[in-house]
Order: structure tokens, then sequence, then C-alpha cells
């Protein structure tokens, strides 16, 4: 009998080996490497035995094993080899008892099968959620910023494909697509025709009623058409470029789509990490780019990308976007309007269509930093969702003992009930605090109200927020129980629990719109209507000649009149093309606007003057006091301090 324990052992061994080697063939080779199970078997239970690694898959597998080969009373699973005579230890001269055939060994293995499937169940329920969420809250910013990179990729293979033009001699290509000049206008241009445009004064009318010649509103125009005098030869063909001014002067706002899909599929979980691993790469925007490791070598490659695409118009000073947009034709030679839009609007040339290697860089290197902005927050968002992982796990294998016990019989639950009595006591003590704690896990969980490097307002919902914008604090690190954030103006680092936060009001910088502006400038109420509509003209100019800074001008309407005042009060409402996330360009461009708004009512003649306010001097009969003090020290009467101030007064 003591043999037969040494050679059930032995064959446990054996099996469990087997386990492990089924383990790396059918995980690591055909789940993986092939799409033999995909075929087969489908998503679900491929991602099902991917998840069950480890453990689980070795438990589940080893229990079937021995049900097959290692359990019932028949002679095989006695003694694997019953068919020899040779060797006694193998067959039935070896009594093997009845232990295979047990109810013990039959519950033990029933437990082992169902702990695997139901742990494997668990990874893949877990996974699929998880992703889901993931999937959900980061696809469509991961979508625009493969979209942007996507574009820098292929303008850098543009950049090489120049310098072997210019290696191979074969210099002086030009693009001549003929296609048919199709004029864009955005929905808010159209919206803005209306009767009172037609009176609206032309620009020499405007440069004649400011006095400006071409020192102040036509300094960007006059840039430009300089610019354009130093081009020595066009690079498309006039209809193509015709195609692109048009497109140049699109300025529309992006369009905010909410995901249709309400339910992720495993396919599209499975792309998106696909497509998260492709940033994790040294070149996230192709070799042919370079180094983009850092910032400083994201930049370095930035500007020898500029200068190898200048390369191909050499007498011009700046890059001519015409130049960028040789990418957008198809190999039908007909130009894709949806990449030449995406293209415009990541490098935002000016009005005459040109790049200067600031705005060149700084677009790529905006790219850059969201590219470093969300992997952080998909890193942190990891984190916490191991920690929610975590805290199902304990609940789950709670559970999963329970019902293994239930499996294998046992039955004395007294001494089990007594330790839930002891720890259900101390609930009491610990309920404000859990209910705190499960606010901020619905917080960070459900509501998801920020991610890392957001900038962040906290106030009373009841109050109303600043019309200015709040002031805002970074949000730095996030986990299931605290918020570290840190103030915008003096770098003060402080720290929330995520419960405090879930009854506030929590707005997000990053993801509001554009920022909308307004500044505040008053008129004479005898002030022309014409000249209002001279100046409101001027104001539009200023926007629409700053497409880096400015998206539209919202409204120029009057807001207050006072009569007895002698002033109209006007609001020029404008949205910047930056959201509230990045502060500093936006109060700049505001100032820029105020500034230029204060000139114009100058040269205008429209600066407001407030009127004088009256003043009553008078004395009114005072009480009877003998004497007074005045500076000098001395007590003068009444009569003396009339005298001393040259005034008639009783006494």
């Amino acid at each position: 009998m003591e043999s037969w324990w040494v050679l059930f052992f032995l064959r446990q061994v054996f099996v469990l080996a087997c386990v492990k080697t089924g383990e790396v063939i059918v995980i690591d080779i055909l789940a993986l490497r092939t799409p033999i199970f995909f075929k087969m078997f489908g998503w679900f239970a491929t991602l099902m035995i991917v998840q069950a690694r480890g453990w689980p898959f070795v438990l589940t597998f080893w229990s079937v094993a021995d049900f097959c080969c290692l359990y019932g009373s028949h002679r095989f699973p006695r003694h694997w080899l019953f068919w020899q005579d040779e060797i006694g230890l193998f067959n039935e001269s070896n009594p093997a008892g009845s232990f295979l055939n047990d109810e013990y060994y039959l519950r033990l293995l029933l437990a082992m099968l169902f702990v695997g499937l139901t742990t494997s169940l668990k990874r893949l329920w877990l996974a699929t959620f998880l992703g889901r969420r993931s999937f959900a809250h980061y696809s469509s910013e991961l979508d625009t910023l493969l979209a942007k990179m996507l574009l820098i990729s292929q303008v850098s293979h543009l950049a090489r494909e120049i310098d072997n033009e210019i290696f191979t001699g074969d210099v002086g290509h030009r693009l001549s697509y003929p296609m048919k000049t199709v004029a864009f206008k955005s929905a808010d241009e159209t919206d803005s025709e209306g009767p009172d445009d037609v009176d609206r004064p032309t620009g020499e009318t405007l440069n004649k009623h400011l006095g400006f010649g071409k020192s102040l509103l036509d300094v960007a125009s006059r840039l430009g058409s300089t610019r354009a005098s130093r081009r020595s030869s066009s690079v498309l063909s006039s209809s193509a470029r015709n195609e692109i001014m048009h497109l140049l002067e699109d300025w529309e706002e992006p369009d905010y789509k909410s995901n249709s899909k309400s339910k992720a599929s495993i396919t599209d979980i499975l792309q998106f990490r696909q497509a998260i691993a492709t940033m994790d790469d040294t070149y996230p925007f192709t070799p042919a780019f370079g180094l983009a490791q850092t910032r400083g070598s994201c930049v370095e490659s930035s500007e020898r990308l500029y200068k190898t695409l200048q390369k191909r118009t050499p007498n011009d000073i700046l890059l001519p976007f015409e130049t960028l947009s040789e990418i957008c034709y198809d190999s039908n030679r007909m130009l894709m309007r949806d990449k030449a839009k995406a293209l415009i609007k990541l490098f935002r040339p000016d009005r005459q269509g040109f790049l200067t290697r600031l705005d060149f860089v700084s677009s790529i290197d905006d790219v850059y930093k969201d590219l470093r902005l969300f992997r952080a927050s998909l890193a942190n968002s990891s984190s916490i969702d191991d920690v929610f992982a975590m805290i199902i796990n304990v609940f789950f294998y709670i559970v999963q003992i329970l019902l293994v016990l239930v499996i294998l019989g046992y039955r004395q639950w007294g001494p089990i009930g007594s330790v839930f009595a002891f720890f259900f006591s101390f609930s009491f003590m610990f309920g404000p605090a859990s209910s705190k704690y499960f606010e901020g896990i619905l917080l960070i969980f459900v509501r998801r109200p920020y991610d890392i490097g957001d900038k962040i307002s906290l106030s009373d919902p009841a109050k109303d927020t600043n019309p200015a914008g709040s002031s805002t604090w970074f949000v730095e690190k996030v986990t299931v129980f605290t918020t570290t954030v840190r103030f915008a103006s003096t770098n003060e680092v402080a720290t929330y629990s995520n419960g405090s936060l879930a009854r506030l009001r929590i707005v997000n910088a990053k993801r509001s719109p554009k920022a909308s502006v307004c500044v505040y400038m008053k008129f004479s109420t005898d002030a022309p209507f014409q000249m209002i509509k001279v100046y409101q003209t001027a104001i539009e100019k200023f926007i629409k000649d700053r497409p880096r800074e400015w998206v539209q001008l919202n409204a120029f309407r009057a807001t207050r009149v006072e009569m007895e005042l002698n002033f109209i009060e006007y609001v020029i409402d404008a949205t910047h093309r930056e959201m509230w996330q990045n502060i500093g360009p936006i109060k700049q461009s505001q100032a820029d606007l105020a500034s230029f708004s204060l000139e114009v009512t100058k040269k205008l003649g429209l600066k407001y003057h407030s009127p004088a306010k009256p003043v009553h001097l008078s004395f009114d009969k005072p009480k009877r006091v003998d004497s007074v003090g005045v500076g000098d020290g001395h007590n003068y009467g009444i009569s003396e301090v009339a005298q001393l101030f040259e005034i008639e007064g009783d006494e």
C-alpha cells in the first residue's frame, strides 16, 4: 500500500509537468502567436484562456487531467500499466485501495476545478470591464492623438523624399494637379451674414476712418505680402493653390462627437491596447522624424525637419504650407480635403499660408506634450485599476473560500459566524468613514472628473463660477483614496481625500470647450452708430488676422445703457484657440485685444470721458460750540475758524 502512494505521487508530478508544458504551448504559442484558437473558439474563449495564465490554468487542467487519468474504479486510473506483468509496481499486484473513487477525493477535484474556472472568469470580467472603461474614456483622445502623430510622420517621410530628390539631383519638382476649386465656408461664417453686414465698411474705408494707414491694422497683411514677394516660383498650380487657400480660410470649430459605441467589443479593447503599445517607442513619429524620447530631442528633430522641408523652396525665408500639403493628395492626384483640414488645424499657418520655425516646432511640441500627458494618465489609470482589482479580489476570495468549504463538505459554521460577528460590531464605529470612502471610490471609478495634468477648479455647487475664469489646481497624482494637486498661481501642493471632493463642483479646464474671452468697452451716448460699426469691423479684422490665437468673434453688442452717466457699454466676446487649461496664452491674447480696442477707440474719437461729478459745498447750521481745535494745536472760536478759511459763518 505504501508503494502505491509513492506511485500516486509520481503520477501526480507527471500530470503537473504535462499541464505546465501544455500551458506554454496553449497560451504562449497557440493563443497568442497563432490565429488557431481565435478561429476555433472565438475571442471570448481565447481571451479567457489567456487570462487564466498561471495557477488558475494549472489548477483547472490539473483537475481535468486527474478526472481523466487518476479518478474512478476501472483499471486504467488505478494502474496505468495494468496490461503488463514485468513490473509489479505498475499493475494490479500493487493494491491501490479505494482512494481513487473516494467521495473526499471527488470533492477535492471539484473544488480545484471550481477555483480555477471561477478565478479565470473573474480575471476575464475584470480585464473586459476595465478595458471597456479605459476604451470609453480614452478612445476619442487616442484617435485624435494618433491622427496627429500620423500626420507628423507623413510630413517626416515627405522631408526624407525631398532630401532624396536633392541627393539625386532631381530638384525643382512641383505638383501640378488639376482639380476643381471649391470654396469652404464654416457654419460660423454663414451664421454671421445678415442685414447688418451690408453696410459694413471696407478695409480702405476702415483705414480712412481710423487714420492708421498701413501701420497698425494692416501689419499682418503687409507682412504676408512681403513674404509672398520673396517667393521665386509656385509650388502648386493656380487651381491647387486656390484650393489650399480656400482651406486656409476655413477655420471651423472642431467637432465634438460622442462615442457612438455604448459597449466596446473585445476586438476594440485589443486594438486599443495595441495602439497604446506603439506610443512607448523611442521613435513615436517614426524614424523618419528622428528621436523624440525627450522633449529636447523632439524639438531638435522638429528643427531639423523644418530645415529639410525648406529645401523644397530655398528662396523662401519661411516654410510655405503648400509644401506640407503635398501629403494631402491621393494616388489619383485628388486633394483629400479632410486630411488637408486636419493638417491645417495641426500646424495653423498664417492667412498667407506660411509657417515660421517657431510655429512649426511649437505645433509638434504640443503633440509631444499631449502624448506624454496621455501616457501618464493611462499609467495612473492602470494603478487605480489595480487597486480596484485588489478590492474586488478581497471580496471574491472570501466568497470563494466559503464555497470551497461547502464543496468539501465542511459543516462547522459556528466559529466562522463568530468571526464575522466580531468584525461586524466594528462597522458602526467606521460607518461615516466608510461612507466617505465609497463616495471617493464612486468619484474616481464612475465620474472620473479629471486625469493627470488636468487643471481643475473646486467650488460650492450652490455658488456661481467666476466669469473671468476660476482659480485652478494642477492634478499631479490620483489614487483611490486621495488626489494630490498643485495650485497654479503659487505652486503650493495640497492633498484632498476623494470623499471630500465628491459633493463639490469640479470644473475641468482641459475638458472644457475653447475659452470664451470678454472685453468690455464704454462709448459716449452721442457716438455715431456708423463709427461703432467701423469699430466693430476693426475688431473683426484684428481677430481674423490672428488664426493661431482666435477662432472667431462671437458677439459685439451693447450690454448697458446709462443715460445719466452718458455712456453705453459694449462687450467683445471672442473664442480663443486654447482651452482654459493653457491660461497664459489666453490672458496674453485678451490683453492684446483690450490694448488694440483702446487704440481704435482713441483713433475714432470714441473714448469715453466720465462727466464731472457736482460738488456741493454747504454748511449745516451746527450746534452751539464755543471752540474747535485746528491743526496748529490752538483752540479757535467759530467766528475765528470762519475767518481762517475766508468764509462767512454764523456762530
